[in-house]
């Protein structure tokens, strides 16, 4: 089973319009609505690929229940909600149909107490149990947890399950210090951390160097459309998967996420894992829907896939 951890899900609404006219009251035809959240997303893709999955989220509010209700009977997985009082977000895109372009209204996360942070710690080491990978999944909520990832992840390998950060910013930062087996930054997010540009493939390979020398076993930089560095041990390579029109992106790393979370609880090798991980990243961008692809979109794009090593 992989448990996938979502400090800070939404209730994720897409509203299509034909063009945006601000200060005006415009009517849309259709909307979507599912769970968000970069764990959630994870979970999704995992499900989506035929494996067993279940995500915990801090929920709170008629809006946590209803991300909640959309996890079990949307997506058909198994959650585990912690309920604080603070309501969750919710985050309405706008998507201008004629244009393909989005606007995106975030809400603020739930605040949480000294007292749901303790809840959330006993609610995980129960969680944890049975779990062969557990994936820590995008910021957190309230600055009260920026530590969170580095509290759990013991727990998560005490219990005997391999550890996948996917964060940006002080939660990623501290989480490194309690040396998760996988990360997955993206260029953005590691120029962040390690104080450098990545403007050129030396440095790309001089910052993935620098995350083993903080214990981390796996290491995998995401690229985009241009794919993925991934280094362990003596492996190292870059993946490229094959140009697509691209559709949506959001939520592409979280389904490559699950793709390695699934060759690592299934015990794959690593070039194995990479081209399933980065397969699903590129399927999840050829539709709106995050994390709706089929397996055989998987398999043709897997296909395609271009291994270099380094």
């Amino acid at each position: 089973m992989i448990l996938t951890l979502t400090p800070n899900p939404c209730v994720d609404k897409t509203i299509f319009l034909p063009e945006l006219k601000v200060g005006t009251f415009m009517r849309s035809e259709r909307y979507t609505c599912i769970p968000g959240g970069k764990g959630t997303n994870v979970s999704r893709a995992v499900k989506a690929l035929g494996r067993a999955t279940k995500a915990m989220v801090i929920v709170g509010g008629h809006s946590g229940a209803h991300v909640v209700e959309m996890i079990e009977q949307q997506d058909g997985v198994e959650c585990i909600p912690v309920r604080v009082a603070s309501p969750t977000r919710t985050i309405t895109t706008v998507l201008e149909e004629t244009i393909h372009r989005q606007t995106a209204f975030f809400e603020p996360g739930s605040k949480i107490t000294p007292g749901e942070v303790q809840h959330i710690v006993e609610t995980f080491r129960q969680a944890v149990q049975g779990a062969k990978v557990v994936t820590f999944n995008g910021t957190v909520p309230d600055p009260i947890l920026n530590g969170l990832y580095r509290q759990l992840i013991p727990i998560a390998k005490d219990a005997g399950a391999i550890t996948i950060l996917d964060s940006h910013g002080a939660s990623f930062a501290l989480g490194l210090e309690a040396a998760p087996y996988m990360i997955k930054p993206n260029v953005a997010e590691t120029e962040e951390l390690v104080g450098f540009r990545l403007d050129t493939m030396e440095a790309k390979w001089k910052a993935v160097t620098h995350f083993h020398g903080r214990g981390v076993e796996l290491v995998v930089l995401s690229l985009g459309k241009d794919g993925a560095l991934v280094s362990r041990g003596a492996e190292r390579f870059h993946i490229t998967p094959p140009a697509i029109e691209e559709v949506n992106p959001v939520g592409s790393g979280d389904a490559l996420v699950a793709g390695f979370a699934i060759g690592l609880a299934e015990n794959m090798p690593l070039t194995e894992m990479a081209t399933l991980g980065v397969a699903a990243g590129t399927a999840n961008a050829m539709s709106w829907d995050i994390g709706h692809f089929t397996r055989e979109e998987v398999d043709a794009v897997r296909a395609q896939i271009l291994v270099q090593s380094a």
